[in-house]
């Protein structure tokens, strides 16, 4: 593998995806035309106004969101007296539907980054690797409309949803995506990942609601029908119901050694075997010490067996915080940094890749 290219927010962000901070005001923004967003959007304010005290101008961060719900979930405690455990699994439930909902039904082309994930694609397949932090399958639809010969390799030994051959013949793309996926789907019972490589389920299908979620909120009664809301998808295995599968951020915990081990073992060693990262729309923050950390290990692994240091280049718009944030951590290994977006990237690239 000779060039990995690390996607942050900021690269969905170009087809009409909100990056983190957007997110909260989305979760509770109300939806003419469907009660049970509403519903559920009432059960995330109630909660943002219990435990956040919001007052409708500073909207709690979505990590501080799902940190407090992790931890208090995985210990067994009560987050007040108005949360019990119960509470608190129905409440996540409902959060990671809004945020797959959100991600789903923002989504526009976008000519630009279209042009930029064919560069990758039908350039050097072969020479290319993606290593994903965002949970949306932005990349995974330009891949669908630039080829259908091009299968997805998320190189997380999971099976397809659909219990056929994950691209058997066809142009295999890895595509790591370390916090997982909102197409990724778990069953409980046989353990087994799932993978839904053609994202044919609806978000209401893979959050793994339960017909008790919707009788411990008033904002729910008389709103849906819980018997039909309470099915989901089917393990192609077992026949358990599935439900979604990603990393949400814990302070607590390393996503490394608890959450997708292969998964961040597979990053590892792309990382690692590749002469070039390529940064797109990802600001290197303070908080991703996790992801940090691996990335210098990478960067160090076989550093000592390579006859040419490694290249780094950056791709933002209009973050000098971001670029500091990239010469304190790798120095001298940044080669090219792109602080006019994603047009600005792609100029280079048509400028120094142009065919005879």
């Amino acid at each position: 593998m000779r060039t990995t290219v690390i996607l942050g927010a900021g690269f969905s962000k170009n087809s009409g995806l909100p990056v983190q901070k957007e997110i909260p005001a989305l979760l509770i923004k109300e939806n003419a035309e469907d009660n049970f967003e509403n519903a559920v959007s009432g059960v995330l304010r109630r909660f943002m106004e219990d435990v956040f005290c919001y007052g409708k101008e500073i909207y709690p961060q979505l990590d501080d969101l799902l940190t407090c719900l992790d931890i208090s979930i995985s210990s067994g405690h009560h987050l007040g007296i108005k949360y019990s455990t119960e509470h608190l699994w129905a409440i996540k439930r409902f959060l990671v539907y809004r945020v797959f909902s959100i991600l789903e039904g923002s989504f526009r082309y976008s000519c630009g980054i279209d042009r930029l994930v064919r560069f990758f694609v039908q350039e050097r397949p072969q020479d290319t690797g993606f290593l994903v932090l965002n949970w949306d399958t932005v990349l995974e639809r330009y891949f669908a409309g630039i080829n259908n010969d091009i299968a997805v390799d998320y190189c997380n030994n999971g099976r397809n949803l659909t219990g056929d051959e994950d691209g058997t013949g066809k142009k295999k793309i890895k595509t790591i995506k370390v916090h997982g996926s909102s197409n990724w789907l778990y069953c409980d019972n046989c353990r087994t990942l799932l993978n839904d490589m053609d994202c044919s389920v609806k978000p209401i299908r893979k959050a793994g609601f339960r017909k008790e979620d919707f009788d411990l909120f008033d904002e729910m009664k008389g709103i849906v029908n819980e018997n039909e809301l309470s099915i989901g998808t089917v393990c192609n295995i077992c026949e358990d119901n599935v439900s979604a599968h990603i990393a949400t951020q814990c302070y607590r915990r390393s996503f490394r050694k608890s959450t997708f081990p292969l998964v961040w073992s597979e990053a590892e060693k792309m990382l690692a075997d590749s002469e070039k990262w390529v940064f797109i729309g990802y600001s290197l923050p303070q908080a991703d010490y996790e992801f940090k950390h691996l990335l210098k290990i990478s960067e160090h692994k076989l550093a000592h067996k390579k006859s040419k240091g490694l290249s780094i280049d950056v791709v933002l718009l209009d973050s000098d915080n971001a670029i500091e944030n990239y010469k304190c951590f790798f120095g001298d290994r940044v080669k090219r940094i792109f602080n006019g977006g994603i047009e600005e990237y792609i100029n280079y690239l048509s400028f120094f890749h142009k065919k005879p």
